[in-house]
């Protein structure tokens, strides 16, 4: 009896050299399916799915994340971005095309002959190798250093597509300078969801960071002023409406006069809440709940700004922003729990009005308020400073450095190349070729910037052998503004440390987890066809079961990217 036989109709099944043939074609077609976008010079993906909704990005993980793939070796290079992409930020198409190359590679070494366990072991000698290395020429710097910050921010924007300058201010020095706002420099603490990123529709040149929070809200009444100054903001969590209960309920009334002074009760419980914060001294009052119209008419003649039914998270930004605290019962409220902020105004941004409270004396909660002109933009402008503000984070915890445009990946690679004439077997031929797949980095950046491929890696390998022969290192990579090969440290193109630990790592550790598979058992999804409510029939996995096939696919089809 065959294994085939054993397993079942309805069972792929393979073995041996096919097996890992096919496990090698999957992750290079991963590769080949996203190294068009790297770089400066890359190229948008358009992604449309099933629901007709657009996605346009240059961020390696976000493609991955949407596309369906069902060979389980494409699901390990797609899983190897997303670990990267949650573990510093940064380097999603970095680590694909790392690992596609060491796969493409490793296909090369078994056509001469060469063992996958050698293959596997020299994978990861070489891998041990260029970690020690890498630390050994990284340059350290202080975590307080802004201007390295700022030039960390300006090196992963440019490959992204919101590198155009504001009105005054590059998006990288906004960025920063949020950053440094809410970060703890004496506990060397930070947290990134302190950073609140607000979108709305316009031109871009109008991105803004706001030393505050912005709301996506209006002021309540149009009696009430449209700015204040030197604000004291009070935050409450309490109904300034008639109560509701939370169970069903029943009241009896009998006369008039019973009907009379319910209504009266309910108006002086509204009364006595809104006198509590008049005489607090608060002149901006925002509830996460809801305020009735007799409480606003109160609040409008004492000249105090109102804003309702505000987003639980945005409370929380306003708490951090203003140094307020929340409040649940008006009560046991006092003088302590006030916040305060240098403006509080209304102001149009697009077609639609917001609520600014800006001017905070030392907020560790701000505001970047992004535009653009469509929804996709904002969403990509969107991830790209998530992006940003996880690179400085990266140098935050650990601030080395090292330079980028590939130059990092040559000069490791002509050092791992010297190394491995000390190498005797077969093991020598294997650490060569991982030198080989580290300089596909710098020759895609060449090659999506309509660069000569094999000029660039003569030049480069030139460059390299003539200036890094010593203790001290040139950085010569690729320049795809310029397109040609220059002194990348020089150019303040960097990048963190722990970034280039964490591609190498990882593509290691996929290509050499892929190398040892030699067993692949595929059990296709029973399919049942069934008929929906508007008539149309079709088949899919577990469509025996009580399912609503417009919600989970359209779930599936938006995984979580951070704040998406």
């Amino acid at each position: 009896m065959s294994s085939k036989e054993l397993l079942g109709d309805g069972t792929q099944y393979s073995t041996g050299d096919e097996a890992r043939r096919y496990n090698l074609l999957a992750g290079k077609l991963i590769a080949d399916l996203i190294k068009s976008s790297f770089g400066p010079r890359g190229f948008e993906k358009m992604y449309i799915d099933l629901l007709g909704e657009v996605t346009l990005t240059k961020n390696g993980s976000t493609m991955l994340r949407k596309i369906d793939v069902e060979h389980p070796a494409a699901k390990v290079m797609i899983d190897a971005s997303n670990s990267v992409d949650n573990e510093v930020g940064d380097g999603t198409i970095s680590v694909v095309l790392l690992a596609g190359s060491l796969l493409e590679r490793a296909e090369k070494l078994l056509d001469m002959g060469i063992s996958p366990t050698i293959i596997e072991i020299g994978y990861k000698n070489a891998a041990e190798q260029a970690l020690r290395f890498l630390k050994s020429i990284a340059k350290s710097s202080s975590y307080k250093n802004k201007e390295v910050m700022v030039k960390l921010a300006q090196t992963c924007l440019r490959s992204k597509a919101i590198s155009i300058l504001c009105e005054k201010k590059s998006v990288a020095e906004l960025v920063t300078d949020a950053f440094c706002m809410i970060a703890d420099f004496v506990d060397r603490k930070i947290e990134i969801d302190d950073i609140k990123i607000e979108e709305k529709p316009g031109n871009t040149s109008d991105i803004e960071l706001v030393k505050g929070v912005v709301i996506d809200k209006t002021i309540d009444s149009s009696a009430m002023p449209r700015s204040i100054e030197k604000a004291k903001i009070l935050l409450i969590n309490e109904e300034l409406d008639n109560e509701r209960t939370k169970t069903d309920a029943e009241i009896i009334i009998n006369t008039p006069q019973e009907m009379q002074a319910y209504i009266s009760r309910e108006s002086d419980t509204i009364k006595e809440k809104t006198r509590r914060i008049i005489d607090s001294g608060a002149n901006v009052v925002i509830s996460q709940k809801g305020i009735s119209r007799l409480a606003l008419h109160y609040l409008s003649r004492a000249d105090i700004i109102s804003i309702r039914r505000v987003k639980e998270n945005d409370i929380h930004w306003l708490e951090k922003a203003t140094g307020a605290s929340i409040v649940n019962n008006l009560e046991s409220m006092n003088e302590k729990n006030l916040g305060f902020a240098g403006k509080v105004y209304e102001k149009f941004v697009g077609d639609d009005k917001m609520v600014f409270v800006t001017e905070c004396k030392n907020p560790k909660s701000v505001t970047i308020l992004l535009r653009a002109n469509s929804k996709r933009m904002l969403d990509e402008y969107h991830r790209t400073i998530l992006d940003a503000i996880a690179v400085l984070k990266d140098f935050f915890i650990n601030p080395s450095i090292v330079a980028g445009g590939g130059s990092t990946e040559m000069i490791i690679a002509n050092e791992i190349r010297k190394r491995s004439l000390s190498i005797e077997g077969r093991e020598q031929v294997v650490v060569q070729n991982f030198a080989d797949a580290l300089e596909e980095i710098p020759l895609t950046i060449a090659r999506n910037s309509g660069m000569n491929v094999v000029d660039t890696i003569v030049q480069l390998r030139n460059k390299n052998l003539e200036h890094n022969n010593g203790r001290i290192h040139s950085w010569y990579g690729i320049d795809a503004m310029e397109r040609r090969v220059r002194e990348m440290y020089s150019q303040d193109v960097i990048e963190p440390l722990v970034v280039k630990e964490q591609v190498i790592k990882t593509a290691a550790e996929v290509a050499s987890l892929l190398i040892r598979v030699d067993e692949v058992v595929m059990r296709k999804p029973v399919m049942y066809t069934h008929t929906h409510g508007d008539g149309k029939a079709h088949s899919h996995a577990r469509g025996d079961k009580p399912h609503d096939h417009f919600d989970k696919l359209g779930k599936m089809q938006r995984p979580s990217h951070h704040y998406y």
